[in-house]
């Protein structure tokens, strides 16, 4: 699947282009690739702050970032940012993805 891409006007101060380019040399890359990993990491690191100050679920997280359910509360794993286990959207995505719980019947 492709996708399309939007051409963007981007002003950078002087010495922002130059932190920019010494990040470029120090990792071969190009420099249009370089901005868009720095956006992407930005996305991440602000979306997981909401996440953690509980401005958004991680439903809603995830979806801002294009990647599924399980990648973002992977992603917050690797992190260290603690999970709120008792939501309710977590407790749906449980019920979706494994079915109702079953309660253990003790034979004693």
């Amino acid at each position: 699947m492709s996708r399309k891409s939007a051409v963007i006007t981007l002003r950078l101060s002087r010495r922002d282009l130059e932190k920019v380019e010494a990040m470029r040399i120090l990792e071969d890359a190009d420099r249009s690739t370089l901005i868009k990993e720095f956006i992407e990491d930005g996305l991440r690191r602000r979306v997981t702050r909401l996440y953690h100050g509980g401005r958004v679920t991680a439903a809603k997280a995830a979806e801002v970032l294009a990647i599924s359910l399980r990648e973002f509360l992977e992603m917050l794993e690797r992190e260290g940012v603690q999970i709120n286990w008792d939501s309710e959207v977590f407790r749906e995505y449980l019920r979706e993805k494994y079915g109702e719980p079953s309660v253990a019947k003790s034979g004693v």
